[in-house]
C-alpha cells in the first residue's frame, strides 16, 4: 500500500542527518541572503533619498518587498532543495539499496509517489518558514537603515500580494522536488543528476538568451524563468500566458520529468 511506502520513507528520511543539515542550510542562507540584499537596498535608498536623487530612490526602493526578501530562498533554498531530493533517490543506488526499496513495495510507482509526498512536505514546510523569516528579517535590517514606513510596509507579511509570492514559492519548491526526483530515476547517478539539475538551472536557462536568432522564441518556454517570473510578480516576456501560466507551466515540467522518472524505473531493473 501506499501508506506503507510513505511510512518507510518517512522513517528513511527522519533517520538522515543530511536532511536535517539541509533544511537547516535552507533556511539560514535564504533569511542572511535576504537580509543582505535588504541591507543593502535600504542603505541605497537612504543615500540617494539625502542627495536628493529621488528617481534612482525609487528604484532601490522596488527592491524592498516580500519578493525581494524571497531571494536567498529563490537562489539558494531551490537548489539545496533540488539537491537534496535527487539525493534521496541516487544515494540509493550509489549505497546499494535501491533494489531492497523496490522489493518493499508492491508496485514500483508507489516509490517515487511517496518520495515526493513526504520530502515535498518537508520541503514546503521549510519554505514557508524561510519565507516568512527572511520577510521579518528582512524588514528589521531595512529598518535599521531607513525611517520610511511606506517603503518598509512593502516588505511585510500583511503587505500586498505577500501571500501570493510565498504560495508561489511553495510552489517552485514542490516542483522541485519533483523534478529532481524525476531526473534521479532517470540518471541514477549522483554525479550526473547533479550535472544536469546545476547546468540546467545555472547554465542551459541563460544560453538561448544570448543568440540573437533564438532569443525571441526560446527564453520565455525556459521553466526556471518562467517560476522565477512567477515568484517575483513578474510576466514572462513574449510568453503566451502570464504569471499564473507561468506557475502552471513551471508544474507541468516538472510532473512530466517525474513521470518519466518513474516509468523508467517501472521498466528497468533496480
Amino acid at each position: 500500500m501506499l501508506a506503507h511506502a510513505i511510512n518507510a520513507e518517512w522513517i528513511k528520511i527522519r533517520t538522515t542527518k543530511a536532511v536535517y543539515w539541509t533544511s537547516a542550510l535552507i533556511v539560514v542562507f535564504s533569511v542572511a541572503f535576504g537580509a543582505f540584499m535588504g541591507w543593502a537596498n535600504a542603505t541605497s535608498y537612504q543615500m540617494f533619498v539625502d542627495d536628493g536623487d529621488l528617481e534612482t530612490a525609487a528604484i532601490n526602493a522596488g527592491a524592498l518587498d516580500v519578493a525581494g526578501a524571497l531571494t536567498g530562498l529563490q537562489v539558494f533554498g531551490v537548489m539545496i532543495i533540488l539537491i537534496q531530493s535527487a539525493l534521496l533517490v541516487t544515494g540509493e543506488y550509489g549505497n546499494n539499496t535501491a533494489k531492497s526499496s523496490v522489493l518493499a513495495v508492491p508496485k514500483r510507482w508507489q516509490l517515487p509517489v511517496a518520495k515526493f509526498i513526504v520530502y515535498g512536505v518537508i520541503a514546503a514546510v521549510v519554505t514557508l518558514i524561510s519565507a516568512v523569516l527572511s520577510v521579518l528579517v528582512t524588514k528589521w535590517v531595512a529598518g535599521l537603515q531607513i525611517d520610511d514606513e511606506a517603503v518598509l510596509s512593502n516588505i511585510s507579511l500583511s503587505a500586498d500580494d505577500a501571500w501570493t509570492v510565498m504560495l508561489r514559492m511553495v510552489i517552485y519548491s514542490l516542483g522541485a522536488v519533483a523534478l529532481a526526483i524525476g531526473i534521479g530515476y532517470l540518471l541514477r547517478k549522483t554525479a550526473g543528476a547533479m550535472a544536469v539539475l546545476l547546468l540546467w538551472v545555472l547554465v542551459l536557462e541563460e544560453i538561448p538568451g544570448m543568440f540573437p536568432r533564438v532569443k525571441e522564441w526560446i527564453p520565455q518556454y525556459m521553466p526556471f524563468k518562467n517560476i522565477g517570473n512567477a515568484v517575483n510578480l513578474n510576466d514572462t516576456v513574449n510568453a503566451p500566458w502570464g504569471q499564473t501560466g507561468s506557475v502552471i507551466y513551471f508544474a507541468v515540467i516538472c510532473l512530466v520529468i517525474f513521470i518519466l522518472g518513474t516509468v523508467v524505473l517501472r521498466r528497468r531493473d533496480a
